[in-house]
């Protein structure tokens, strides 16, 4: 809540007493020459409720000052801001406030706990993955390698293998018999 003015600030400051029974709590004061800052509990009570009804509620309370007259050293709040957290509303409430503590949290707590265990997992499962692929990865180059060196063995053992078996058929057609093999697998030699 953002209140600007000094007659309005005290329309909230009658608002405060309306609500409250007591006086609230300060718990602690920050001030650094033109801001305030309090740290409060409000116990609010309202008056026309019966008085065991009471919520505390944690609340910090930011006033800014500024001089009234210059060089008078007299300072007076212009601008004042309330502000709750969620979670002080929340444990102000009884009912809710075990609520949230003993089921909210706890099923909270336990949420994220199986989160960061399937997350942590998850995790070292592409850890793992990552270091498996790198090793077929590797596997794959030194096969690879290897295959190139066999394969021009293999070309250079296959030219001069084929120039061989050339030489050899002229050998072997010169003053020998050579067998065709026609369709109907009927075998003419030939001299």
């Amino acid at each position: 809540m953002n209140t600007k003015g000094v007659q309005n600030i005290q329309y909230v400051y009658t608002v405060w007493q309306a609500l409250n029974r007591r006086e609230p709590k300060i718990d602690n004061i920050v001030f650094s020459g033109h801001t305030a800052v309090v740290h409060l509990t409000q116990d609010i009570s309202p008056t026309l409720l019966p008085s065991l009804f009471h919520l505390y509620v944690p609340a910090i309370t930011t006033l800014h000052f500024k001089e009234t007259e210059q060089d008078s050293g007299l300072l007076k709040i212009y601008r004042q801001e309330d502000s709750w957290t969620l979670e002080g509303l929340i444990q102000s409430v009884p009912l809710v406030s075990f609520w949230y503590n003993h089921v909210v949290r706890a099923l909270m707590g336990k949420v994220v706990t199986a989160t960061g265990d399937l997350l942590d997992a998850a995790m070292q499962q592409a850890e793992k993955m990552t270091v498996r692929g790198q090793e077929i990865q590797r596997i794959g180059r030194d096969l690879a390698i290897e295959n190139m060196d066999k394969l021009e063995e293999y070309r250079a053992d296959l030219h001069e293998n084929y120039l061989k078996g050339i030489r050899n058929w002229r050998e072997s057609l010169d003053g020998s018999e050579v067998c065709v093999k026609e369709p109907g697998n009927n075998m003419i030699d030939m001299k």
